[in-house]
């Protein structure tokens, strides 16, 4: 059996025969839950010296990226397990119920660790008080103000970009099956000049102080927080996800595609901020993506595809949301005067990673699996994805 004839057979007859779930993208939202996880542990646990200034040049970037790669595979998964005869008041109702909670439990742990711990890592509850509604309705990043963003729970700003998308979502996944399948690769180029953009514009905002990544405070907050900018990461998540369900994705073994991603991050850490946080990283993400969906739909086993990582990827929401005050309960308790040196700085990671892993198990246990149980579980009968459906 030639290659060919051995990656039809792999191929399934019909869409009908398209898994529902694609295992290795679980196990990606867990790597993409690491890189932010490394990016804000590497803040606290760096040793000084050269070797440290190293690994955080490295390290920092790295959430940027994994943010990128939760946006894009946001657009890709709800496109591949939309349902047949779905409405979008059913739609956002399954979404409010696996997003909400959990949120509201990482904001009312912010609340906690500010007033235990004060000032220092976290502001004051007090000081915090005007982010208390924005953050509660998850419209926060719509504000241009940072520390308003960025405000009780860290990551919760990416929450409020994700509830654009899933507002949208239902009318974009109309107008998107009406893409005429050989046209789909043009829309994908599109969308991506389009994210490259969106940097550029920035630079017609008005002048202010400097703020991360050696961008303004407006730079900063219109390329990286406010949930339009990011709204072409999750059109490209959907429409790949399209392509790959026509049959049109590009023969990319996801082994090469780890080497794009590679290649992709070698770049993102030499080019400009303002391209760097977002628009470099977009293209190896959205290959990496595309080429694990493949490996799944063709039945190839892969260690995103194993059960740990797909458990991992399961709790990876919880994950996301508890990691920063896992992070610093191991601070607290061994004090906030710590020195990392090589070891302890392994040895901080390793912990604090150990305590999100436990918090996050039991977040998902106790409150997001039963609601996805209640609200968010596809029931019996429901159907096929709705992107299986041919224009």
């Amino acid at each position: 059996m030639t290659s060919a004839q051995k990656e039809a057979s792999e191929s399934p007859d019909s869409l009908a025969d398209l898994p529902l779930q694609l295992n290795s993208l679980t196990g990606l939202r867990w790597v993409a839950a690491c890189m932010v996880f490394v990016s804000h542990v590497a803040y606290v646990a760096l040793p000084t010296g050269e070797v440290g200034q190293r690994i955080g040049t490295f390290a920092f970037m790295m959430g940027y990226l994994g943010v990128t790669t939760f946006f894009v595979l946001s657009g890709f998964v709800l496109t591949w397990s939309a349902r047949t005869e779905d409405t979008a008041p059913k739609f956002w109702r399954r979404r409010f119920f696996k997003i909400y909670p959990n949120h509201l439990i990482g904001f009312l742990a912010g609340v906690a660790f500010m007033t235990w711990w004060g000032q220092g890592i976290f502001l004051s509850v007090g000081d915090q008080l005007p982010a208390l509604i924005p953050q509660l309705l998850l419209v926060h990043s719509w504000i241009p103000d940072l520390d308003l963003a960025f405000s009780f729970n860290l990551v919760s700003w990416t929450l409020s970009v994700e509830a654009l998308f899933y507002f949208c979502f239902p009318l974009l996944l109309k107008a998107v099956r009406r893409i005429r399948p050989e046209r789909l690769w043009y829309w994908v180029g599109g969308v991506v000049l389009l994210i490259f953009a969106i940097p550029q514009a920035a630079k017609l905002l008005p002048a202010g102080e400097l703020s991360f990544e050696g961008l303004t405070t407006w730079e900063y907050w219109f390329i990286y927080v406010l949930p339009l900018a990011r709204m072409g990461e999750f059109v490209l998540g959907v429409l790949l996800a399209r392509i790959v369900l026509e049959k049109r994705w590009i023969k990319v073994p996801l082994w090469l595609a780890w080497l794009v991603l590679a290649g992709g991050y070698a770049v993102v850490l030499k080019a400009p901020k303002d391209y760097a946080i977002v628009a470099v990283g977009v293209l190896p993400v959205a290959v990496l993506i595309a080429a694990a969906a493949m490996s799944d739909v063709q039945k190839r086993r892969s260690l995103l595809s194993g059960p740990v990582m797909v458990w991992l990827g399961s709790i990876s929401y919880a994950f996301y949301l508890l990691h920063f005050f896992a992070i610093q309960v191991v601070l607290h308790v061994i004090g906030l005067d710590f020195r990392p040196t090589n070891l302890s700085s392994v040895a901080f990671v390793l912990g604090s990673l150990a305590v999100a892993v436990l918090a996050a198990w039991a977040l998902y246990e106790l409150v997001e699996k039963p609601m996805m149980r209640r609200f968010a579980t596809k029931r019996r009968g429901e159907g096929r994805p709705s992107a299986v459906v041919r224009s």
